[in-house]
């Protein structure tokens, strides 16, 4: 596949993401999606990548990931995506607070097959929690 191919399956992720399309991972993700955050790696399968949406969708009804970046060279994808809501729901043992968020975001994105097989992500966690009340 072509870079410029690569770096409209992160807009379509992207997208999905935004328009609450949980089907539309289906065709983005392969069965055998490696995620890796910090230092714990999970699955990205479909299935799995439409239960972590849900958790935050459920954390963050309004959650919004913002594409400020995306740049590209061979089957990789790195996309600079912040995203912004408003808590209403618990997440990562936090109980709601109703503040909004802003997060800085970055994710690196491994095309095969047409696919996102694997992906980096580093987001600043505890600015969010700072954002919550959380952490000081």
């Amino acid at each position: 596949m072509s870079v410029e191919e690569n770096k409209e399956i992160v807009r379509a992720f992207v997208d999905a993401w935004n328009t609450r399309d949980l089907p539309r991972f289906d065709d983005l993700m392969a069965e055998s999606c490696r995620l890796t955050v910090g230092s714990a790696t999970v699955s990205c399968s479909p299935s799995a990548t439409r239960a972590i949406v849900e958790r935050w969708l459920d954390a963050f009804p309004d959650y919004r990931f913002e594409l400020l970046d995306l740049v590209a060279e061979g089957d990789r994808v790195v996309a600079r995506i912040p995203f912004s809501g408003t808590h209403t729901g618990p997440i990562l043992g936090i109980d709601a607070t109703g503040r909004s968020v802003h997060v800085s975001e970055i994710v690196i994105f491994r095309i095969e097959d047409g696919k996102i097989a694997e992906a980096w992500e580093e987001y600043d966690e505890l600015g969010l929690r700072r954002q919550l009340g959380a952490a000081t």
